[in-house]
């Protein structure tokens, strides 16, 4: 049996010393509404690392969820440089406990965690080099002495996450010659690029902002995959492009400018809570964060791109289940669904312990969890998992298909009553005690929001969902009602029964 790893807090000395604050150069970059047009080009560099691939392949969700990674990476960086003390303290140890988790085998053999030094600090490396190529690539370089500066403040941030600052150059110069030496020797041309690059802009999920018209936002998709990767090829660093045997023309040229340009201008004139994203604009302005500015992590979306697509499809997958007929088993419509859309969260087409992992991931960074909270979550989806192996995994090789994991669920939950109760309940009942934040044993409406609201999801949709699921009518939703909608999800054959619609109309 996997045991889940212990998420205690890891034991790091920060040291905050020169991190940069009001004034600072990076506080006019970072926190910009224009770092999404470099992040195309800052995952890129990330995924080519070896460590950094290989952690994407089989831990991250970007391919079946990309906006709500780029979601995540947004707010992290927000919260890491603008909120206050106390904040900032909780996401580095958040950001630290989750990679904790990251650890393996890449598909040459070789063994990789995300815990090795050199390779967070090359993160944070490029992070610095996106602030520096968004005025570049907007036409507008930053100066000789303002580079260097936003050099010196970011290379001090290795401290906060308990990193000797000596893994990145002590000056500009020096960065450079590493940048260049790391395109050379380090970076590599792997699955994960070509992915970012390519395949990602052909199926991407339709942002939420265009939910309401998919044939609008198909053509967009389509004509996205067809200039996108000229663009972001155009924005790299020669020496990588070169590396990936690159032809980069005029056309793409053209048009990687010309979107940074026009960004530029337009942004320009606008009051610093139009240029800025929440948290950096409410810094900015010298207030107190509040509600209003959705601190917690997937909780904003990014103008035009609908980041947030489910905080966790568990119970989203649940509320879409189709509706085709009172008179026949209902349930491998549902489960074919919940397959796709929930369970394979790297979108390989099987689901493995990763999968599992990501999905108690995605749920604890909806939420401010306590170290000792995140292990539950991931100790119940751990056991989900395992009772899934021992049951379906007929091949023994460690992961299980489509077919074969909607033949095992309906066999097995014709065999045993019970069966639901041994397996998803435990992943249930742990996503339960996370969402119910107060300790009042039961959530309300607003928790219910907190958690399972993204922009994918109507608002009445979202209420008749949670009307459904309360069955007393006492304006809560207890464990029980809770596990017993999603018992019905995996046990009724009818389409018309409590727990096949957990959020309301398909």
């Amino acid at each position: 049996m996997t045991a889940p790893l212990s998420a205690s807090e890891p034991e790091v000395s920060i040291d905050w010393t020169g991190f940069p604050g009001p004034g600072s150069v990076t506080w006019s970059l970072l926190g910009q509404w224009r770092m999404a047009l470099v992040m195309p080009r800052l995952l890129v560099l990330q995924a080519a690392h070896p460590v950094v691939g290989a952690g994407l392949a089989k831990h991250s969700t970007y391919r079946t969820h990309p906006w709500r990674r780029v979601d995540h990476t947004l707010i992290s960086l927000q919260r890491f440089v603008y909120a206050p003390p106390e904040q900032r303290h909780k996401e580095v140890h958040r950001i630290l406990r989750a990679h904790r988790r990251i650890k393996g085998t890449d598909e040459r053999g070789r063994a990789y965690t995300a815990e090795q030094p050199e390779v967070r600090a090359w993160v944070l490396g490029t992070v610095f080099e996106a602030m520096s190529s968004m005025e570049r690539l907007a036409g507008r370089p930053l100066s000789a002495a303002s580079e260097a500066r936003l050099y010196d403040e970011w290379r001090a941030t290795l401290g906060a996450f308990g990193l000797d600052r000596d893994l990145l150059p002590p000056d500009l110069d020096g960065f450079w010659d590493y940048f260049e030496r790391m395109q050379r020797v380090v970076l590599e041309d792997n699955t994960e690029v070509r992915f970012l690059m390519r395949d990602m802009y052909r199926g991407a999920a339709t942002p939420s902002v265009l939910e309401w018209c998919p044939p609008l936002w198909a053509m967009m998709r389509s004509s996205a995959a067809m200039l996108m990767p000229g663009a972001v090829a155009a924005q790299l660093p020669r020496t990588y492009r070169e590396r990936l045997h690159l032809h980069v023309g005029q056309a793409d040229r053209t048009l990687s400018r010309t979107v940074h340009h026009t960004a530029r201008a337009a942004m320009e004139p606008l009051p610093v809570g139009g240029r800025y994203m929440p948290i950096a604009a409410a810094a900015l302005a010298g207030r107190e964060l509040d509600e209003a500015d959705e601190v917690r992590p997937g909780g904003f979306t990014l103008p035009g791109a609908g980041l947030l697509s489910r905080p966790l499809g568990l119970v989203r997958a649940v509320a879409s289940a189709a509706v085709r007929g009172r008179d026949r088993d209902s349930r491998e419509d549902r489960l074919g669904r919940f397959f796709s859309q929930v369970l394979d969260q790297t979108g390989d087409g099987r689901i493995d312990a990763p999968d599992l992992q990501a999905m108690a991931r995605a749920l604890c960074w909806q939420l401010e969890l306590t170290p000792e909270q995140e292990d539950g979550v991931y100790a119940g989806f751990t056991t989900w998992w395992e009772h899934m192996r021992s049951t379906m995994d007929t091949d023994g090789d460690g992961s299980i298909g489509k077919d074969e994991w909607i033949t095992a669920m309906l066999r097995n939950c014709d065999a045993d009553p019970a069966y639901v109760r041994d397996g998803v309940h435990h992943a249930v009942r742990a996503m339960f005690e996370a969402v119910d934040t107060d300790g009042s044993g039961a959530i309300d409406r607003h928790e219910y929001r907190t958690v399972f609201a993204g922009g994918r999801i109507d608002p009445g949709d979202l209420d008749r969902g949670f009307d459904e699921l309360d069955v007393d009518k006492d304006g809560t939703i207890s464990l029980p009602e809770l596990l017993d909608g999603f018992t019905a999800f995996f046990m009724a054959r009818e389409a018309h029964v409590s727990g096949t619609q957990l959020l309301g109309r398909a």
